[in-house]
């Protein structure tokens, strides 16, 4: 670990760069879904709407990739400049583009832009801070989600109606410029690290980053089959899904699909918790539009309730008040009931706020998990491997998301058109599964030895 050739104000500022850089890049993910319907009706290309989202999400795992290798051999500063300009050049195109084809090449480098920086961000905290300062920063990094969850939408929906859709870019660009420029400064003289990696490793990192793309071509397959019907969507959607898999395998550390101990675990888990999270959050607006009657903006108010309590659980964390595990049992404990919970609003009758409490709880849960994953995997992973690691942690949250939401929102999809309201069931019972399956492997990341790091307090 490299301390910051600083004292307590520089590593402040170093922090305040950094939330304000993840919060513009949230701003920009809220903002942009929101407008996305605007955007794709101005440009005649409604019939791209789904890959301008799927885009993004595949070429994030790209970026994720990348910056993992290079943050193997070099200082984060590298990295993490590859990524800013990256996901600048993204926002400026997606701003003066003239048609829905260039939206996608400006949307495709925000995700490979995007995912490389917020790796860079993470070696930061393990190469700036002390392991006894990290969960803190970590909980910040979770708190920089809030303010764009409550005034995001809002806030992208004025600019649109007012002075147009392309400032939804534009503003991100004018919030993350200066945000990344505090950022490079200050850690332009963190070192990288102590030994460089052989040549062997080197052929096996440029390796990483070709599955990396393989992952990400398997997650746009896989989005985009959805929104097809018959044998063909469903033959296409198996293809796309057998390749992330394939990829994945490679991607993440060994042992990661069979829930190995320790490090696997680690990462194994983060891709549940994140599929079981999201994959549900994703229902719960439209329930609440198409069969509870609710206008956008106040079914908007469920989300904005689960990242602040989101930002409350990880604040908990960062008080180091229990172990690591502790942490992760009762953080997933929470969003399962949460979860579960939730389907209430499926259900005609219902009062409301039953979900809006239940939502609440599960974002408690997640806040309290995420920090605790993130801790954890610079823990357990040799300083050497701490690039790799992050970006499996990474990987393995975007591949679990995107995977989940695609084909629960498929499964539902069908349902629904078949029994009615009551369909959404099924894709609660789904997600709730998978939280089960993510309590279970909270209890495998810890080895054997008691004295191992994934014991320890955080």
């Amino acid at each position: 670990m490299h301390d910051l050739p600083s004292s307590a104000p520089r590593q402040t500022m170093l922090v305040v760069g950094m939330v304000t850089l993840i919060t513009a890049g949230a701003f920009e993910s809220l903002a942009v879904a929101t407008a996305m319907a605007t955007i794709a009706r101005a440009l005649d290309g409604m019939a791209l709407y789904s890959a301008a989202f799927a885009l993004t999400i595949a070429t994030s795992v790209v970026g994720m990739v990348a910056a993992g290798v290079v943050a193997d051999r070099a200082r984060p500063a590298l990295p993490m400049l590859l990524g800013v300009v990256t996901f600048a050049a993204g926002l400026v195109i997606a701003a003066f583009t003239p048609s829905m084809s260039l939206l996608l090449l400006g949307r495709a480098l925000q995700g490979l832009g995007q995912g490389a920086y917020v790796v860079a961000l993470y070696m930061v905290v393990a190469r700036a801070f002390a392991p006894a300062q990290r969960a803190r920063v970590f909980a910040w990094f979770a708190a920089a989600w809030v303010v764009p969850s409550l005034v995001g939408p809002v806030v992208a929906g004025l600019v649109v109606d007012t002075i147009g859709w392309r400032w939804v870019f534009g503003a991100v660009a004018l919030v993350a410029a200066p945000a990344a420029a505090v950022v490079l400064r200050t850690t332009w003289h963190v070192p990288g690290p102590e030994t460089l990696p052989d040549a062997a490793t080197t052929r096996a990192g440029v390796r990483r980053i070709g599955w990396g793309a393989a992952a990400g071509v398997g997650v746009t397959v896989v989005t985009l089959a959805t929104e097809r019907d018959g044998t063909a969507g469903i033959v296409v959607g198996a293809a796309g899904l057998l390749a992330a898999l394939v990829a994945a395998h490679f991607l993440l550390p060994p042992g990661t699909l069979r829930a190995r101990r320790g490090l696997p675990a680690v990462v194994g888990l983060r891709g549940v918790i994140a599929a079981s999270y999201f994959a549900t959050e994703v229902m719960l607006p439209l329930i609440l539009q198409t069969e509870r009657g609710l206008s956008p903006t106040r079914s908007g108010t469920i989300l904005t309730v689960a990242a602040v309590t989101w930002a409350l659980g990880s604040q908990l964390r960062g008080r180091n008040l229990a172990s690591s595990l502790t942490y992760l049992r009762l953080g997933t404990t929470l969003s399962i009931v949460g979860i579960a919970a939730s389907a209430t609003i499926a259900l005609p009758g219902t009062p409301l706020a039953v979900g809006w409490v239940a939502w609440a709880l599960a974002g408690l849960g997640v806040g309290m998990v995420y920090p605790t994953l993130s801790v954890l995997v610079l823990d357990v992973a040799p300083p050497a491997e701490h690039g790799a690691a992050t970006s499996a942690l990474q990987v393995s949250d975007a591949l679990g998301m995107s995977l989940a939401i695609a084909l629960t929102g498929a499964a539902v999809h069908v349902v629904v058109n078949a029994l009615g309201i009551g369909g959404y069931l099924l894709g609660f019972g789904l997600t709730t599964l998978l939280g089960l399956v993510a309590l279970w492997l909270a209890g495998r990341t810890t080895l054997p030895d008691a004295t191992t790091p994934t014991n320890a307090t955080a």
